[in-house]
């Protein structure tokens, strides 16, 4: 019988880690320069692409050859796959091996749209895994950081047992101001039951396509209210993305990832306090026309998605997708996204009908561009 993860202790992502996506775009797939680098940014750990569904990744070399040379090099190496739920035996399988001929310390599973609608998915993908890995290996998941957009993603089987979660919080991304961002994320996860000693934040420091590199202001905002909120690690997305500035702004941050001390972490959350206790002024009328705004968007999102569901329901004959049908990318859109809103059965197939318009990073899309549907 497996135990709780969540009581298991310490923290294994607590600290500063970067992930890494393509190995060979990140100095090479030198992994002393790599070593080199994140130890001169303070960071702890790794967090390297071992698989997609169920099927490993290509990145020139086997993932445990990867991690060895890492870990010689005194850096701790995590995994971590995007996972779609369609072969959850399949997937589990790729996990329990990165874990054990891998070695990894920590594993992470990348759960986004594909799983909106379908908890059984979650439970069954969940399980296995857990089985395979035991009960007090260090397991936790990714994805939306801004839970309310989200409502039909099964957060209770990923919360039930994982270790913990590592939102997405890409403020650059979604253009809003950091500090709102971190806030929702914050007060989203806390309605679904999840402290912040639970939460790893991911930042978004990479840019292109209309995405700006997040200001080394709003990255040290962003690690200093993880800590004050009792967040024990963030993490960077991604190695390959990141310039000499989103460096510099990393290593700026403290390796526990906040202020500097306990001192000043016990300040900012004596700060805190009393701005809840009216300790600050009040809302501008622009913040209230926008949580305004928020409470109808919210309501509006509920109701169509009861809306969905209920189409859901309703039986009806599939009928043969038109040929030439197009869709516009709109701002927040990814390919796997597209792709499982659209019906289609991977968004790879997606990407290899659109890589003229898309180019060669899938990961990067603009709004505007407009895709061809592959029949």
């Amino acid at each position: 019988m497996t135990t709780d993860p969540s009581t298991s202790s310490g923290q294994a992502l607590s600290g500063k880690w970067v992930w890494i996506w393509n190995w060979r775009r990140c100095d090479g797939g030198d992994p002393a320069k790599i070593a080199a680098r994140l130890r001169d940014a303070g960071c702890r750990g790794v967090l390297v692409k071992a698989h997609d569904g169920p099927r490993w990744f290509d990145q020139g070399r086997p993932w445990r050859e990867i991690a060895a040379a890492l870990r010689a090099e005194g850096v701790a190496v995590g995994g971590w796959a995007y996972l779609y739920g369609r072969d959850p035996a399949g997937e589990a399988r790729l996990v329990g091996e990165t874990v054990s001929y891998g070695r990894a310390d920590l594993f992470v599973l990348d759960v986004e749209a594909e799983f909106e609608g379908r908890p059984q998915a979650a439970e069954e993908l969940c399980r296995r895994v857990r089985e395979g890995v035991g009960g007090d290996y260090p397991l936790y998941y990714s994805s939306f950081a801004i839970t309310r957009y989200h409502r039909s993603f099964p957060y209770e089987a990923f919360e039930r047992y994982c270790r913990g979660a590592a939102p997405q919080l890409y403020w650059n991304a979604f253009r809003w101001p950091a500090r709102q961002a971190i806030q929702w994320t914050y007060e989203d996860y806390a309605a679904l039951g999840a402290p912040p000693q639970r939460l790893f934040p991911v930042a978004g420091l990479y840019a292109g396509r209309g995405v700006p590199y997040p200001a080394a202001a709003d990255l040290e905002a962003f690690a200093g209210e993880a800590a004050a909120r009792g967040s024990p690690g963030i993490s960077f997305w991604s190695y390959e993305h990141m310039n000499e500035e989103m460096w510099t702004a990393v290593r700026a941050v403290p390796p526990e990832g906040g202020p500097s001390g306990p001192a000043e972490r016990r300040e900012a959350q004596t700060e805190e306090a009393e701005s809840a206790e009216g300790g600050t002024e009040m809302p501008s009328l622009e913040f209230q026309q926008l949580s305004s705004a928020h409470t109808a968007l919210t309501d509006r999102v509920a109701s169509l998605e009861a809306d969905v569901e209920a189409l859901k329901r309703r039986p009806s004959p599939r009928r043969p997708r038109p040929a030439g049908r197009t869709y516009t990318v709109r701002a927040g859109d990814t390919l796997s996204a597209i792709a499982a809103r659209l019906g289609l059965d991977d968004w790879r197939t997606l990407y290899e009908a659109n890589r003229s318009v898309i180019g060669r990073d899938p990961d990067f899309i603009r709004p505007g561009q407009v895709l061809k549907i592959p029949t």
